[in-house]
C-alpha cells in the first residue's frame, strides 16, 4: 500500500497515489479489527485441525461449528477484511478495494480446491456444504 506514495503513476496518479482523510482511514481500522477477530475465531474454533495448506490434516476432523456454523471460510473472509482494511489505513479506498479484490479471487480460488480435498475426505462435508454458504462476503 505505500509504493504508490513513491512511484509515478502518470495519468492514474490521483486515482492510486492518493492517502485519504484521517476518518476514511479510520475505516481501515475498523475492517483491520473485523478481520482479525473473524481470523481468531476460525482458527479457534478448528483447533488442531487448522493447517496452512488446502489438503486437511490427516488426524483432522471436520469442523462444523463455532465460527464454521455460518460462513464455510472465515479465516479466508477475515484474510480478506484484513488486508482491504490495512491498505485502507495506509492508503486510500481506490487501492482497498483492489487489493481487497484481489485478495477476494486468491481465497476463493483457495477454497475451492480446499472444497475438494474435504469432499474426498469427509462424506458429511456434502450435507454441511449444502447448509452453509461458501461466499466470503
Amino acid at each position: 500500500p505505500l509504493a504508490p506514495r513513491y512511484i509515478n503513476l502518470g495519468s492514474a496518479d490521483f486515482l492510486l497515489n492518493r492517502v485519504d482523510p484521517v476518518w476514511v482511514r479510520g475505516m481501515g481500522g475498523v475492517l483491520v479489527i473485523a478481520g482479525a477477530l473473524m481470523m481468531r475465531s476460525g482458527v479457534r474454533s478448528l483447533g488442531r485441525s487448522l493447517t496452512p495448506g488446502t489438503e486437511p490434516l490427516a488426524e483432522a476432523e471436520l469442523v462444523t461449528t463455532g465460527a464454521y456454523a455460518s460462513r464455510r471460510h472465515p479465516i479466508y473472509a477475515g484474510a480478506v477484511l484484513l488486508l482491504a482494511g490495512y491498505t485502507l489505513v495506509w492508503s486510500n479506498w481506490t487501492l482497498a478495494l483492489i487489493v481487497g479484490g484481489m485478495a477476494l479471487l486468491f481465497f476463493e480460488a483457495k477454497a475451492r480446491r480446499e472444497e475438494q480435498w474435504l469432499l474426498a475426505r469427509f462424506p458429511d462435508y456434502e450435507r454441511y456444504r449444502l447448509r452453509v454458504p461458501r461466499t466470503l462476503f
